[in-house]
């Protein structure tokens, strides 16, 4: 019998990794620091689940262990491995192994690389192409963030974080674009750079972009001999470019040219020029591996989008409510933005958690400046660590700061579910609102709790 555990199952991307070995005949056990939803879902497959990390979770038998990019050399699972001489993956490894006989297609970038690699998945999805994919975020479409099918395509998520997406090759890649981000892996812009390249050095056929990365990526003559794509709106010299944006509701509109030619009107349920952007490179390669405009222009019309990217929690006659995993300050200003165009008569509520203490310290001019632009309502939460050795007394007070400094509007802070949850039944009581939670921490799972209660 074959066993694997997972270090960390409970992470979106484990849990997928976990289904995926099921799939493949193994017994799967797993450990995790804390409970959440994605394990219960483990749980009632059969996987036996430990909270708490602890020696005796490593049994000999185990064939390989993996574990999650939070865990750290010095974890006591981690060293029972090593006792027992267990084969040790770490994410990323795991991800080389599963697709190694498959055609790898990876969305990378700072932002949109989840909301791309969905569209990519679900574009060869019902172009018939029967594609694999594990994806950090749950696809509305298929009610998961992975699949194991019998196609020739594997598509994945490319993660920066600790240079992941260099631990396998891609066929075909897309980089959404490109900034600075994890201060605690990345010294400079410079490396991050230098990290991308590195990430097109390994591509083997296809690199689908936009000119302002190409310009940032300086290609070397080598890369420049791949198959590359380029995608802009009103981009007249890109390749597939988006033309007479208009919106309606929450849908977007707009006329696909494709090499100066205009293929015909797209739609997609997602608001931003940001993601019809994404959807411009999910038609990129679904192009690329043969589907047509017509079988594309079916499908992509129903997308329903991934969990917590403006995803509508609630929505009631006093109140909607929004959840939105935007972190990094582009994003922040992109969500921020489409939540300002919303027409209504309702107060308009952000409530925003900073996600690890070292970004918010070293982009905190960014995020003020962002949240200064925004009117009515704005509360700052408690900042969310994961891998830091920050003291509680160092978050509290950059969080304090952050909502001292924005001058524009009304700005409270809050380190206490309770304390928000009683502000915010308060503030209901007075006004009809729709309330944005903004943050990759777990604001998400606060303000579900909240409306379940409400």
């Amino acid at each position: 019998m074959k066993r694997a555990h997972i270090i960390g199952i409970g992470g979106i991307a484990m849990s997928a990794i976990a289904q995926c070995l099921i799939q493949l005949g193994y017994t799967v056990t797993g450990s995790d620091l804390n409970h959440n939803h994605l394990i219960e879902e483990l749980r009632n497959q059969g996987v036996e689940i430990s909270i708490g990390h602890n020696e005796a979770n490593v049994s000999p038998e185990v064939k390989k262990v993996i574990f999650s990019d939070a865990i750290p050399a010095h974890n006591v699972e981690i060293l029972a491995a090593k006792k027992y001489n267990l084969e040790l993956l770490g994410r990323s490894d795991a991800l080389a192994w599963l697709t190694e006989e498959k055609e790898v297609i990876s969305a990378a970038g700072t932002h949109g690389k989840t909301t791309t690699s969905a569209m990519i998945a679900h574009l060869l999805e019902l172009g018939k192409k029967e594609p694999s994919f594990i994806i950090g975020g749950i696809l509305n479409n298929f009610d998961s963030n992975f699949r194991a099918n019998r196609g020739d395509y594997f598509v994945l998520e490319g993660d920066e974080y600790g240079k992941s997406f260099l631990k396998y090759s891609s066929d075909i890649g897309v980089i959404t674009n490109i900034e600075y981000d994890h201060p605690d892996i990345y010294a400079n812009m410079d490396e991050v750079l230098e990290t991308y390249h590195q990430y097109v050095d390994n591509l083997t056929k296809c690199l689908i972009t936009n000119q302002k990365v190409i310009d940032q990526l300086n290609l070397t003559p080598r890369q420049m001999d791949l198959d590359i794509i380029t995608v802009g709106i009103d981009d007249q010299e890109a390749d597939f470019t988006a033309i007479n944006i208009r919106e309606e509701e929450l849908s977007s509109y707009f006329t696909l040219r494709y090499k100066g030619k205009e293929v015909g009107e797209f739609k997609i349920n997602s608001l931003g020029d940001y993601n019809i952007k994404h959807a411009l490179e999910a038609i990129a390669v679904a192009n690329y591996c043969g589907i047509s405009f017509e079988e594309m222009k079916r499908a992509i019309a129903l997308w329903k989008g991934v969990k917590r990217r403006f995803e509508i929690l609630d929505e009631r006659e006093d109140r909607i409510v929004i959840s939105d995993y935007a972190h990094h300050p582009s994003e922040v200003d992109a969500v921020a933005e489409i939540f300002e165009r919303i027409k209504t008569d309702k107060k308009k509520v952000l409530i925003f958690q900073p996600h690890q203490y070292l970004r918010t310290k070293s982009l905190f001019k960014n995020y003020e400046n962002i949240l200064d632009k925004l009117l009515d309502e704005k509360v700052i939460f408690k900042i969310y660590k994961v891998r830091e050795k920050v003291s509680e007394e160092e978050l509290e007070s950059l969080g304090n700061k952050l909502s001292q400094t924005i001058s524009r509007g009304d700005t409270k802070y809050y380190n206490q579910t309770d304390k928000l949850t009683k502000w915010l039944n308060n503030y209901l009581k007075e006004n009809n609102a729709i309330f944005l939670f903004l943050g990759a921490g777990n604001i998400d799972d606060f303000a579900r709790k909240w409306v379940s209660k409400g």
